[in-house]
């Protein structure tokens, strides 16, 4: 995923992050300017006092006078260098900085006709004057950097009004359900207001979709009942005749058979295309799970009369649904078929107990690179048998999501499968 943060979250940052650099960046030219100010003023009025000094003709040598409250004259020849301090005796002519127990001293050290002139400053409080504008300054920093997240934090909250309001108004829509006036008719010409009329046309999409889905179901509930209904009832008219050759009651048998499958699987698309409204399990009249249990059972004998294959219900504990008896009877058709299918012999067993289904076989069992596709739709095994067209637990995953059951598959190959419902 690109975004991982909220929208007004990233506003924020970026509005932080931009004042927070902007702050950084003039605090620390501030400094700088101040750190250059302060060497300008000292050395412009030692520089100026220099000047004035130089001018005296008649300056004696090896003299200490005071010329301010912070500034020491000494005016020394050769020979007399002793009494000047020792820490600035032999510096270079020149402006120089020293820091000397706590004090701060400006030295401007310059050649007279007779001697040397040394000129000592202290500086301590002006030092401490500007130690003080800088921690005024960082505190301005923090301060602007603080007041950036408020500003950003409030700001954002305008800014992505719209698309919360948006973020809302979409929440709220219910394909299928025709909502006017539009959701753009409620926004400016902006980028909101376009982002919203592209939910509009997808929703107008979505529903012209939906209609066409209800229409074609409706289509294929009248159209395709009609004639399987008439071709159950021929077929049980047919085999209610005795004289019936056995050969030919077969035939029959197996399109009786045909007709109920085709039923089965016009009745699992109708009920995926239906929209399962919120609470309607609970409205249900609820039905023992074990009696449709037993009915699939009995209806699916036929497919292990040809095999050396057993089929019973072993019946733990009984238990009620208030569900859709056409969901859980598809479900267990659609299993059990596949069981028997790739079961050539042993048994396939049905076990009922306390909310849960499990239908076991002996069959060749499902390799494991294989069992986690065996739900995806139009997927088969490399030991799927001719003629599957691999919907029919694709389908059953479907009606199991609907319905809110878990369903889990444990298979070894060459001992067989158990598929369990738990409800």
């Amino acid at each position: 995923m690109r975004f991982r943060q909220s929208l007004r979250r990233r506003i924020t940052l970026a509005f932080v992050a931009f004042g927070a650099i902007t702050s950084l960046v003039i605090g620390i030219g501030v400094y700088f300017a101040i750190e250059d100010i302060e060497q300008r003023v000292v050395e412009d009025k030692l520089q100026g006092e220099l000047a004035f000094v130089l001018q005296q003709a008649d300056l004696p040598l090896g003299i200490t006078r005071q010329l301010s409250a912070n500034i020491i004259l000494y005016h020394v020849g050769q020979g007399q260098r002793a009494i000047v301090p020792e820490l600035i005796r032999d510096l270079p002519p020149g402006a120089h900085e020293l820091k000397y127990q706590g004090q701060t001293f400006y030295v401007l050290i310059a050649a007279s006709r007779q001697g040397t002139v040394y000129l000592i400053e202290d500086a301590t409080q002006f030092e401490r004057r500007e130690v003080a504008i800088q921690i005024a300054l960082g505190a301005a920093v923090v301060v602007a950097i603080l007041v950036a997240l408020w500003l950003a934090g409030w700001l954002s909250g305008k800014v992505i009004s719209p698309v919360t309001a948006l973020a809302r108004q979409v929440a709220q829509l219910r394909p299928g359900v025709h909502h006017d006036p539009g959701v753009a008719a409620q926004y400016a010409e902006d980028e909101v207001g376009q982002l919203a009329r592209t939910f509009d046309d997808y929703l107008q999409q979505m529903e012209q979709f939906i209609r066409r889905e209800q229409e074609f179901t409706a289509d294929a509930s009248h159209e395709l009942r009609t004639p399987l209904t008439v071709i159950r009832g021929a077929a049980e008219l047919l085999l209610d005749n005795p004289e019936l050759p056995e050969r030919a009651r077969r035939q029959i048998e197996r399109i009786a058979r045909a007709a109920e499958r085709m039923s089965q699987m016009l009745e699992s698309l109708l009920l995926l295309a239906r929209e399962t409204p919120t609470g309607a399990a609970a409205q249900q009249e609820a039905f023992p799970v074990e009696e449709v249990a037993m009915e699939v059972l009995e209806q699916h004998r036929f497919m292990a009369q040809a095999k050396p294959l057993t089929l019973r219900c072993d019946m733990a504990s009984g238990f009620a649904l208030a569900t859709s008896r056409t969901a859980l009877t598809i479900v267990l058709s659609n299993l059990l078929r596949n069981a028997i299918h790739y079961t050539e012999q042993g048994e396939v067993v049905i076990r009922v107990s306390e909310r849960r289904v499990e239908i076991r076989d002996t069959g060749a069992g499902i390799p494991a690179e294989e069992l986690a596709h065996i739900f995806e739709r139009h997927y088969r095994g490399r030991n799927a048998h001719q003629g599957g067209s691999g919907i029919g637990l694709s389908i059953v995953k479907r009606i199991c999501d609907r319905q809110h059951w878990q369903i889990q598959v444990h298979s070894e190959v060459g001992s067989g499968t158990r598929v369990t419902l738990q409800f």
